[in-house]
């Protein structure tokens, strides 16, 4: 029985539930049909929540879809969203969905597309106890000086860190609050999100990334300081990065510690294409060899103002656009 699904989809799903006749799993495709969903998302949906199959679509499903509605959730974002995170749809609509919704909203004062936003990215919004699992975690950083806006905009942003296990996040914070950051600025939960997301194991081969490069402990508290994202890309995208700064660039390893930023920009997209048109620059006597790193950092319409434009008769722009798709 495939209820319209591909061989395969059909496959997986007869593993997990037995569809006795095809009544009730019709009529669940139907209502996502209907309600504007596609073949792939409804594919996408029944893959990850079977049992859906072997509900009466009316009575589990509209209501929920109601509310959603009712919240000025448009089906197109809808249906987007629940495809790709349809746990809520097995969820109860008046003791859960309902009540964390409602809690969600009135505690960040956000909008409801907000609301349903923070979900795609953690369903425990919606489908766990909100007051016993997000308000501990979000009282902990109030003890520590961490100012209410910066909270609930985090708390929209990134809501699945506020889900974490009480003592893994309590202690997080306190490691945070230990290694010297302000609590008043941003980067603190940046630094948060970052320690939460990183193994022990994971970190110490990073950080040892950074020093095989030359980084001192005291470049690494600058750099993470500054920018604890330093710490979320992977060793070979590190490594591929340092190389290209300290050996072709010839930057010091210190420099790109007090400008860790740079470690975020795409070496195909940015790094290279802009160093590229530099070097033409450079080799026409046009401009002083580069010692900041002010040629990435601008916008790309600045960069363009400044080292392309003014040179149309040396094809930079050509050699811009070459470099780009070379290197993705």
């Amino acid at each position: 029985m495939s209820c319209g699904l591909s061989p395969e989809s059909a496959l997986s799903v007869s593993k997990k539930v037995q569809l006795k006749n095809p009544t009730k799993p019709d009529s669940v495709l139907n209502f996502f049909k209907n309600h504007g969903f596609s073949q792939t998302q409804i594919r996408k949906i029944v893959e990850r929540m079977p049992k859906l199959l072997l509900c009466k679509a009316e009575k589990t499903l509209l209501p929920k879809i109601q509310f959603f509605y009712s919240r000025g959730i448009p089906s197109s974002d809808l249906s987007v969203v629940l495809s790709s995170n349809p746990s809520v749809l097995g969820s109860n609509i008046d003791n859960c969905i309902i009540p964390n919704f409602n809690s969600f909203k009135d505690f960040t004062r956000c909008d409801d597309s907000e609301v349903f936003l923070a979900y795609k990215d953690c369903s425990n919004i919606l489908t766990c106890n909100f007051q016993s699992i997000v308000a501990p975690n979000v009282a902990v950083l109030r003890e520590h000086g961490v100012p209410d806006p910066n909270i609930m905009t985090e708390l929209v942003r990134n809501p699945i860190k506020f889900t974490l296990n009480h003592d893994k996040f309590r202690r997080t914070v306190e490691e945070v609050d230990k290694l010297g950051f302000n609590p008043f600025k941003y980067n603190f939960l940046g630094a948060l999100q970052v320690l939460l997301q990183t193994s022990k194991s994971t970190w110490e081969r990073k950080l040892n990334v950074f020093k095989e490069w030359g980084w001192s402990d005291e470049d690494f508290v600058i750099a993470f300081e500054k920018f604890p994202n330093c710490m979320m890309y992977s060793e070979h995208k590190i490594s591929k990065a340092m190389n290209f700064f300290v050996n072709t660039m010839d930057w010091k390893s210190s420099f790109v510690a007090h400008r860790p930023i740079v470690l975020s920009y795409s070496l195909g997209k940015r790094v290279i294409p802009r160093y590229s048109v530099l070097q033409v620059l450079l080799s026409k006597g046009f401009i002083k060899k580069p010692v900041n790193d002010s040629f990435l950092i601008c916008s790309e319409k600045e960069f363009l103002a400044r080292f392309v434009t003014p040179y149309g008769d040396l094809h930079l722009l050509k050699l811009y656009k070459e470099k780009m798709s070379l290197e993705n």
